[in-house]
């Protein structure tokens, strides 16, 4: 059966197909609902769309704050609504607003104003996430290429479908805030470092300062991509006794970056520069310390609430393993990408400040730690990986569980764990290959299982939420409606029961 698989596998036919379907598949999972999970009334996502709307449509931002801008810069004080409904916040509003830099504004602002949105309302999420799943589609495409490189075609497809299924990444990578466009900006850098680094041509660094540029003129944490790409190029060159080239590209990747810094600083000063100058130094002084490391690792999450998204944290533990694998090869700068961007939200997220956008960056790079994990549990597939694997990888059926849909019953849980360690259990005394084989298999359908799971979840997701409550409701886009193809109403159980009925019959 293996030589009949690892040969399919090995059929470039079947490898593209793989791909594209994988790649559609997960676009339109991504798709589905995107206007209402996460919900509509993300009121930070108006920061930017009421920023760009006015930015469109006359020139000057104007958005909400809960920074100390001066008396005179208030232009609006209430509710804002939509259509006299929900969404709907208190705010306040400020012209101009200079919390954040313009570029990300614009791009969501001119979806929402091609769209006919009123600044004066509430902006559907419909129309300002459009671009964002757009972006994070390519993101998946460079999940793909870089897991591919460092770890196997196989390991790419996985890589990718880990990112489009695992709750806590799809959220995350529908939300339209300016981490959404970083973590495909920086993902980019990443692999063309890793071409750089195959082939040493000035050709893969030059877009790098365009790239950290970008993300800085959406955030200002966009900036550092840059200092990672400088490390990473001045290491390799200077490990290969090339010095004088080490300082002279990293020269030039630092000054490329300085226009647009510059363009920030001119953009700031001629629209206020008192505002400006007040606005980033209460920014700078954001509370930060010792307990941030451990805070990232206690709250997965894509919006200002913890999701307990099993799948997210066995791809930190993953990330742990990796980091502490002294013969990892390449892989290394993955976990190293992954160790920057961390540090960069620690220093600049707060200590216990529960901003999940500042992590955007780092969901696509645990996607592929993810991929690289699950192929390691295979690749033992022993006592100890199973116990992970089963542990974890099935963890997140509870995300469906309301005041209408039970979790697993106490009995089913306690008869399936079990059985799924004794085979491994087995293997450990008395070590035949059929005890050894079983105890892949059972962690191959595990993964399975768990990535059905997410899948369920992900697209009932909004469901599973308003069963018990009123959530807002916005219009839709093309984008909204391909999620309810016919083909993919299995995905819809009612109640959840699929795998519950099969253990309790057994």
């Amino acid at each position: 059966m293996f030589q009949k698989i690892e040969k399919l596998s090995k059929n470039k036919k079947f490898k593209i197909a793989s791909f594209v379907f994988v790649l559609l598949f997960t676009f339109v999972l991504r798709a589905h609902n995107y206007e209402r999970v996460p919900t509509a009334n993300h009121l930070d996502e108006m920061l930017y769309a009421w920023s760009g709307l006015y930015l469109v449509e006359t020139g000057t931002p104007v958005s909400w704050s809960t920074l100390d801008y001066p008396k005179r810069a208030q232009v609006y004080l209430g509710e804002i609504n939509y259509k006299g409904g929900i969404p709907k916040a208190s705010v306040t509003l400020y012209k101009p607003w200079l919390d954040e830099p313009p570029l990300f504004s614009l791009l969501v602002g001119y979806f929402a104003h091609i769209y006919g949105a009123d600044r004066t309302q509430f902006v559907p999420a419909s129309y300002i996430r459009f671009p964002i799943i757009i972006i994070s589609t390519f993101v998946s495409v460079l999940i793909f290429l870089i897991a591919k490189k460092l770890e196997g075609y196989w390991a790419g497809i996985l890589a990718m479908l880990i990112y489009g299924t695992v709750p806590l990444f799809v959220f995350a990578s529908r939300t339209a805030m300016p981490e959404s466009l970083i973590a495909f900006l920086y993902v980019l850098a990443i692999y063309l470092l890793l071409k750089f680094r195959e082939s040493k041509k000035l050709l893969y660094i030059v877009p790098i300062p365009l790239l950290a540029g970008i993300g800085g003129l959406s955030k200002p944490t966009g900036y550092f991509i840059l200092p990672f790409a400088i490390y990473c190029i001045f290491k390799w060159l200077h490990d290969d006794g090339k010095t004088k080239k080490a300082i002279r590209y990293s020269f030039y990747l630092f000054l490329a970056l300085v226009p647009f810094v510059a363009a920030f600083y001119i953009y700031g000063n001629r629209m206020d520069g008192e505002i400006f100058q007040r606005i980033y130094s209460i920014q700078s002084s954001r509370p930060v310390g010792f307990g941030s490391l451990a805070w990232f690792f206690i709250t997965p999450s894509y919006n200002i609430v913890v999701l307990r998204d099993s799948w997210a944290v066995f791809c930190l533990l993953s990330g742990a393993f990796y980091l502490f694998r002294p013969k990892a090869g390449l892989k290394r700068i993955v976990v190293l990408a992954l160790l920057y961007w961390v540090s960069v939200i620690m220093l600049s997220g707060g200590e216990n400040d529960l901003l999940a956008w500042y992590r955007f960056p780092t969901y696509p790079l645990l996607a592929i730690l993810g991929s690289w994990g699950i192929v390691e549990l295979v690749r033992r597939a022993n006592m100890y990986t199973t116990f992970l694997a089963a542990g974890m990888l099935l963890g997140n059926r509870m995300l469906l569980v309301n005041a209408f849909r039970p979790n697993v019953s106490p009995m089913t849980y306690r008869l399936v764990f079990p059985g799924l360690m004794a085979p491994s259990v087995l293997a450990s005394i008395f070590k035949t290959r059929i005890l050894k084989n079983l105890t892949k298999y059972i962690i191959i359908l595990v993964v399975i299982v768990g990535i059905l799971l997410n899948t369920l979840y992900v697209y009932q997701a909004f469901d599973v939420a308003c069963e018990q409550q009123l959530c807002p409701i916005v219009p839709r886009t093309i984008l909204s409606d391909i999620g309810s193809l016919p083909i993919l109403k299995w995905l819809v159980v009612e109640p959840p029961r699929l795998f519950d009925n099969l253990f309790e019959s057994i």
